[in-house]
């Protein structure tokens, strides 16, 4: 009598092509007798990745050879990433989340750049501690890029219109205000024989420009009398006056003669 024993081969697994760092490990190498049912391991997985399936499924019987099962990864071209925007406060130089750009799509392990947004009254900062203005995209879908925005400021500056008085109160100063600030108006100017219009602004907030601030002045109308005498030196013996109204500053007419006989 002649014997012959069964012969054993192994199964082992291995992945082609670029192998993404968070792959599952593969299956550990097995040996079966020739002949035997082999049950081919579970896809593989990778977050952000597409597993194309082993190159045998199901079971198959052991050949009486070695057997090597082979898959690949495809990087997923729609993994999520997110942007957020922050703008600078107010009242100090830090920054709050104003905007989440959610559900932005890329290709796994590839670098995904945010895009800085327009923002009336802001500037776009690269240099501000923190900004992430790209990143490679992960599979897990965590990847968050950061962008700054410093708050602009602006100018209010203010100015006469028209004619203006010898003697008008100076006019404020420029003055820089931070966007979005509160704004109060100087008060309002003088100068003697005139009515000041007012300034052309209230309070407000500072918008995104500079801002200039105008006002003028008018002369003001007043009543006045012309007394003729007939002395010039000691002013007695009044032969007429009249009465009338006339502009500040203007010359007030008179009639040399009126009044004498």
């Amino acid at each position: 009598n002649l014997y012959y024993t069964r012969n054993s081969y192994e199964v082992t697994y291995e992945y082609e092509g670029t192998i993404p760092a968070s792959a599952s490990a593969v299956p550990g190498k097995v040996s079966y007798k020739y002949g035997a049912e082999v049950t081919v391991a579970g896809a593989a997985t990778a977050p952000g990745y597409t597993f194309s399936g082993w190159d045998r499924t199901g079971t198959f019987a052991m050949p009486a050879e070695d057997v090597v099962i082979k898959g690949s990864f495809t990087a997923n071209t729609d993994t999520v990433y997110q942007v957020e925007h922050y703008k600078q406060n107010l009242e100090d130089d830090g920054f709050t989340l104003a905007e989440t750009e959610r559900g932005l799509k890329g290709t796994t392990d590839t670098t995904a750049t945010a895009v800085p947004k327009g923002y009336d009254g802001f500037t776009y900062d690269p240099g501000v501690e923190g900004t992430i203005i790209s990143g490679i995209i992960t599979g897990d879908g965590k990847l968050v890029l950061k962008l700054f925005y410093t708050r602009n400021s602006y100018k209010v500056t203010y100015k006469y219109n028209g004619s203006v008085p010898v003697d008008a109160s100076t006019l404020p100063g420029e003055e820089t205000y931070k966007y979005g600030a509160a704004v109060s108006v100087a008060t309002d100017a003088t100068a003697v024989g005139h009515t000041f219009s007012g300034w052309d602004k209230e309070d407000f907030t500072m918008p995104a420009e500079n801002v200039e601030i105008t006002g003028s002045f008018t002369k003001n109308e007043y009543g006045y009398t012309v007394n003729y005498y007939k002395d010039s030196i000691t002013l007695e013996n009044t032969l007429g006056s009249d009465s009338a109204k006339g502009i500040f500053g203007n010359d007030i007419p008179y009639e040399d003669g009126k009044y004498l006989p």
